[in-house]
């Protein structure tokens, strides 16, 4: 282990609430990946995801029962969302229960068909802790920023194995994405880009360092911004079930979606909920 990692390491295991007894080297850098991990959650852009996936239950539990999750292909899309509801939305005030019901709907018809486009061999199963259905769109209500978000998780298994994916269209400032640009651009915990949008939205990529074996977890983590809209996707190679006192192991060789499909499915017009 090196020393900046030992350094780092301790760092983030001390600032990450965890006590101080019993530290070893490998207990100081599975905090430092699991701090690193939530770090670049909220950094890339703010804390609302990182927030939304912990609130929905994304975070890693320690077992998903004596048969384990049940997959199968998507469902169809239920109805046609139709056109969006009038209303007001802003970043401080939590949507109408209308724009809710909409937004969740138009996120589940379009996920239920992209994702399995994108990955024509794959099942879905519900994440663990989240109610919802495996792609479904849902919003735990609330005050901002989870009352004005619409959040759909899954488990996606094919012949690679199993990871997950997650997928959040929220309300926002529309000052935060230069912002976010910005602390991208600056990021020092993990590799981050800055790229335009063919409608001139801004994307940010954030994935691992290339050092990581094949054996680690890892994320691609995609956010967008356009007009109020902050749509982000982030595909793991995880199926978030810890092994023993430790976090989670890899489950696949890559995460779900390669990035460029991460990057492509956070594009899409069908997400762009909020002008």
């Amino acid at each position: 282990m090196q020393e900046t990692d030992v350094r780092h390491a301790l760092q983030e295991y001390v600032t990450d609430g965890e006590p101080a007894m019993g530290l070893t080297a490998d207990a100081m850098l599975t905090a430092g990946r699991r701090s690193r991990r939530t770090r670049r959650l909220a950094g890339v852009g703010g804390a609302g995801l990182a927030v939304a996936l912990a609130g929905a239950g994304a975070a890693v539990v320690t077992g998903t029962g004596l048969l384990g999750p049940n997959f199968a292909a998507a469902s169809p899309c239920p109805s046609p969302p139709g056109s969006r509801p009038a209303g007001t939305v802003a970043a401080d005030r939590a949507l109408p229960p209308e724009l809710v019901e909409w937004a969740a709907t138009s996120v589940t018809c379009h996920l239920t068909t992209e994702v399995p486009r994108l990955l024509p061999a794959a099942e879905y199963a519900q994440a663990p802790g989240v109610e919802a259905a495996p792609l479904a769109g849902f919003s735990l209500g609330g005050e901002p920023p989870i009352g004005n978000r619409v959040d759909a998780m899954a488990l996606i298994r094919d012949a690679a194995g199993t990871g997950d994916l997650s997928v959040s269209v929220g309300v926002v400032d529309r000052s935060l994405g230069a912002k976010a640009a910005d602390d991208c651009r600056r990021s020092e915990w993990f590799p981050c880009s800055v790229r335009t949008g063919p409608n001139r939205e801004i994307v940010l990529l954030s994935t691992e360092d290339d050092s990581l074996s094949a054996t680690e977890p890892r994320n691609f983590v995609v956010r967008v911004y356009r007009g109020h809209s902050e749509i982000s996707v982030q595909a793991s190679n995880t199926d978030r079930k810890a092994v023993g006192d430790g976090p989670p192991v890899a489950t696949r060789p890559m995460p779900v979606l390669s990035a460029e499909q991460a990057v492509q499915l956070a594009l899409s017009p069908e997400l762009y909920l909020f002008p």
